[in-house]
């Protein structure tokens, strides 16, 4: 049998979900070490896209900002498994694809700003009420929804997106979509093996065909958070390419893609 878990500082989990890595296995203060700080890559890379702004559009800065929120609330969620922490990290995950949906659907389409403004608030809010109303499984399941359901909707304005980029002769531009998707399959893939497959993974039960754990979830993070960074520059470089600003694609360390203003 495999020993028990250690008690941290935060005492008893109260999270809807408690991930596969062993809590408190590092320090009583932290529950999952591991998860919890490569939840800061979301903060690096939020920050990052809000600073590398060059559209001039200060919704891409608040998007920006609302990922380093994200990282944030993974960060405490991860560290403490409370729900109240819980709520930190799912709830501006709801705000953060609302702003993105902002950005893309009024940029691609001839809408009314202030009414589907209004409107994605009014989901934003119904949909926070409802996850942060719920608790257990049904939580977790109804967040799920909700998230990955806006994400599918992203993922096909970003399709289209790359769709014009390609059409204007900016292939270097429309080949981040890709490379965003590459990027997101593999954390999705990570996440679902360490989301189902824990117990023959996480190198502590007697089932597990592993001699340790690989922090899958915390890979996750890390790649989700590249994937992410991807298609925002490529949003980014949508934008420009629509409004007329001149624009290089560059890369820091040949990983991380930035747009510069020329």
């Amino acid at each position: 049998m495999a020993p028990p878990m250690p008690i941290g500082v935060w005492g008893d989990v109260t999270s809807s979900v408690d991930w596969c890595e062993p809590n408190y296995e590092w320090t009583p203060y932290i529950a999952e070490f591991f998860n919890s700080w490569s939840s800061m890559a979301m903060v690096v890379l939020g920050e990052a896209c809000a600073r590398m702004n060059p559209t001039g559009n200060a919704a891409f800065t608040l998007l920006g900002r609302s990922i380093t929120v994200v990282g944030i609330g993974s960060w405490l969620f991860h560290a403490t498994l409370k729900y109240p922490m819980q709520m930190l990290d799912e709830l501006p995950m709801l705000w953060a694809i609302s702003i993105a949906c902002y950005i893309t659907v009024t940029t691609q389409y001839h809408v009314n700003r202030e009414r589907f403004k209004l409107l994605l608030t009014l989901w934003t809010a119904f949909v926070s009420v409802l996850t942060a109303g719920f608790s257990g499984k049904v939580q977790f399941v109804l967040f799920q929804a909700s998230f990955n359901g806006a994400s599918a909707v992203m993922l096909y304005l970003c399709w289209r997106a790359k769709l014009e980029l390609a059409e204007s002769q900016m292939e270097h531009a429309a080949r981040l979509f890709f490379s965003g998707v590459r990027w997101y399959l593999a954390a999705g893939a990570v996440w679902l093996i360490d989301t189902n497959l824990c117990p023959y993974i996480n190198g502590r039960d007697a089932a597990s065909v592993l001699p340790l754990n690989l922090q899958l979830h915390a890979w996750w993070h890390v790649m989700a958070s590249l994937g992410l960074v991807y298609l925002v520059v490529m949003v980014m470089a949508h934008y420009c390419m629509l409004k007329s600003i001149p624009f290089k694609l560059r890369y820091i360390l040949g990983v991380f893609p930035y747009i510069h203003a020329n």
